[in-house]
């Protein structure tokens, strides 16, 4: 019989050994062990997510009542008081016992029975004081310590996010990123709603409500997104690929952040749009069904094993508009220039604004990174920009927060290139206009948005609009 906590204890310990840069353990394990039960294969996605997640936090907490420090015990001990810890701090449905018990089985399974009685100790220890730890001051070293450890964040990022945005918005970020989050879908719209004299919006709402109901009767939550009528949220899936209206291309798999770079851009009937940085495939897809039959679609990438993907994903959508490429965008195309009337710029970036999603980002970033990624990022809008016809438009799009990679991007391609930013505020979302704490409609009226995690339940994204012009 399989042991749950086992493979869990395994997956923490490879985490642990390979320090986080192999992203696909958990996936890899539970496609492995496809065969158990959902709750079971709920259970070991939400503690090894859970003990990646609130990683600083755990080891604070295990620091603050072991003798020994967490960096200093045996690595299977290690990762076996993690994950007691995590049970013990945040699964309610989980008894402290049967976490303490399970650990200690563990520890002696593995031939660790003489740190038996230390692993029950410190977890007890913990269970006994989890309503009273002492966590550091948030009005000592300007908030660093406290967000860092309660929020599990790098103490070098807490800092930077705060001077750029300030304590209420950094702690409103960090508190998304350990939120649970929905799947969210664009919903597609289907030959029958075209054909009755629907706009795109409209047919894609129409579908995207028929849709709703079909999920809904199987079992699954569905919620309207407040943002875009044709953007879905959905609760307890187990694997999006055996939802209904997934094989007939009813949707697509894609953060509303996201899909807010086309309807930003709002591409025309019949308009050509090169995407040069394309994987996994949304935005090109999204273009593809805004540009029609008439329109054309390049949707480029690096990599072979991302242009299947993006092929599988265009075939699946009925999309026959779209020509897939593997192209390094660093390298200029001649045959592209001028060719565009949109140009998608979804650039290579430190991916801060999706940490909620994916919390290798964290463990793997460093601060010089994001130096190595601005000339990246640069060498890219050099190599590309002239692919834009002149009164064509860029769009330059990240999914991180950061102002080197971001806002003063787009100032130097004004300053050293010919495009200039356009006013968005006309193609805001209604909700967005109308929920805007943080005056975002000031900077539309320069060309971009900032997302920040969380602010309008989305991803962290950046969207700039510039149009290209004679200088």
């Amino acid at each position: 019989m399989v042991n749950i906590r086992e493979i869990v204890l395994n997956i923490l310990m490879e985490y642990d050994k390979d320090g986080g840069r192999k992203t696909t353990l958990l996936k890899d394990a539970l496609e492995k062990y496809d065969y158990l039960e959902t709750r079971d294969k709920a259970f070991i996605k939400r503690v090894v997510e859970g003990c990646l997640e609130r990683n600083i936090q755990i080891d604070y907490v295990i620091d603050s009542f072991s003798k020994t420090e967490v960096k200093k015990m045996q690595p299977l001990i290690r990762s076996l008081i993690r994950m007691g810890t995590y049970q013990i701090m945040f699964m309610d449905n989980i008894p402290d016992s049967a976490a303490c018990n399970e650990a200690v089985k563990l520890a002696q399974k593995h031939k660790f029975a003489g740190l038996k009685g230390f692993v029950n100790g410190v977890l007890r220890n913990i269970s006994r004081n989890k309503e009273n730890i002492s966590y550091p001051d948030k009005n000592e070293n300007g908030g660093v310590d406290y967000l860092s450890v309660v929020y599990s964040q790098p103490s070098w990022l807490c800092k930077m996010w705060l001077t750029e945005y300030g304590f209420e918005r950094t702690e409103g970020m960090l508190k998304f990123f350990l939120e649970p989050r929905p799947t969210v879908i664009r919903c597609t719209a289907g030959k029958a709603d075209t054909d009755n004299g629907l706009s795109d919006t409209e047919a894609a709402k129409a579908a995207a409500l028929k849709l709703k109901k079909e999920l809904e009767e199987s079992g699954v939550v569905v919620k309207e997104n407040p943002i875009l009528p044709y953007a879905l949220e959905l609760e307890k899936t187990d694997n999006i690929r055996y939802l209904p209206g997934y094989a007939e291309g009813k949707f697509a798999v894609q953060d509303v952040s996201s899909m807010l770079l086309t309807e930003i851009a709002d591409p025309l009937k019949g308009h050509t749009v090169i995407d040069v940085c394309a994987a996994p495939g949304g935005k090109s897809m999204h273009a593809a069904q805004k540009v029609g039959a008439d329109g054309k679609v390049f949707s480029r990438d690096v990599s072979t094993a991302k242009k299947e993907l993006i092929a599988e994903n265009a075939a699946r959508l009925g999309l026959d508009n779209i020509t897939i490429e593997v192209v390094d965008a660093k390298i200029h195309d001649d045959n592209m220039k001028r060719n565009a009337d949109y140009l998608y710029l979804d650039v290579p970036c430190s991916g801060l604004g999706i940490i909620g999603r994916k919390s290798d980002i964290k463990q793997n970033i460093k601060k010089a990174k994001l130096d190595e990624l601005t000339k990246l990022q640069w060498d890219i809008v050099k190599a590309c920009w002239d692919y834009v016809k002149v009164g064509g438009t860029l769009m330059y799009s990240t999914c991180t927060v950061n102002k080197a990679e971001n806002e003063q991007m787009v100032k130097r391609i004004c300053a050293e290139l010919p495009f200039e930013p356009v006013d968005i505020t006309d193609v805001l979302p209604k909700y967005i206009v109308e929920n805007d704490k943080y005056n975002i409609k000031d900077t539309a009226k320069k060309g971009y948005i900032q997302l920040l995690p969380g602010e309008f339940g989305t991803d962290g994204f950046f969207i700039a609009k510039l149009k290209r012009v004679v200088k």
